[in-house]
């Protein structure tokens, strides 16, 4: 493994469902801030299923979190499933005891920004965030603390001698970097909408 590089789309369960952590919902201040939202949040309902999952505008279904009804298909009795694969080649796994802790930690430091709006085609609010204590609802709330946990800063660690990484039901969810050679499909920028204007495609909340 090298260094760590931000991935838009770290990998593909093994039922073809890609894992897509990060959302394109933010807030934009007029004191300059910016806040990326996250899918799994409570302040605004970005409409994930039991598999923490919807659809995008382009009907592609994808998973923010723990996609539950794949673990339950894929379990066997054991603790650490594999359940997809990253883009690196890596293998991607769930363990159901959740054996390994992520090492990422709510940051102590208050937030800032005054006058900050939210628009998407069904939803509009207004809130200032100057002195409020992060709570999990962006990205930016969260701070990784070297050997906090288990896991590193994307979510991997070596099991038996090989190195994979977990998806797990504590932040960060999902790997929002790789550690090993891989090509996005897509430019580097802000991760694409997430809207869920439409039902998921047929069976896919069966996998």
């Amino acid at each position: 493994t090298g260094e760590s590089r931000w991935a838009r789309e770290p990998g593909v369960a093994v039922n073809g469902v890609k894992f897509e952590p990060e959302t394109a919902e933010r807030f934009v201040c007029e004191s300059g801030e910016v806040y990326k939202i996250e899918a799994i949040q409570e302040l605004i309902n970005l409409g994930l299923d039991q598999n923490l999952a919807h659809v995008q505008p382009t009907g592609a279904y994808h998973y923010h979190g723990v996609p539950q009804a794949l673990v339950e298909r894929l379990d066997k009795g054991e603790d650490i499933i594999l359940i997809g694969y990253a883009k690196d080649g890596f293998p991607m796994y769930y363990s159901q005891s959740g054996r390994y802790k992520p090492s990422y930690v709510l940051s102590q430091d208050p937030r800032t920004g005054e006058i900050c709006e939210y628009r998407n085609p069904r939803q509009s609010l207004s809130d200032s965030f100057s002195d409020t204590r992060p709570d999990g609802t962006f990205v930016s709330d969260w701070v990784y603390v070297e050997g906090h946990g288990d896991l590193d800063e994307c979510n991997g660690i070596t099991i038996d001698g090989e190195y994979g990484y977990l998806v797990t039901k504590e932040y960060p969810y999902v790997s929002r970097c790789l550690k090993g050679e891989f090509t996005e499909t897509r430019p580097q920028g802000p991760p694409p909408g997430a809207h869920p204007h439409r039902p998921p495609p047929r069976g896919h909340g069966e996998d």
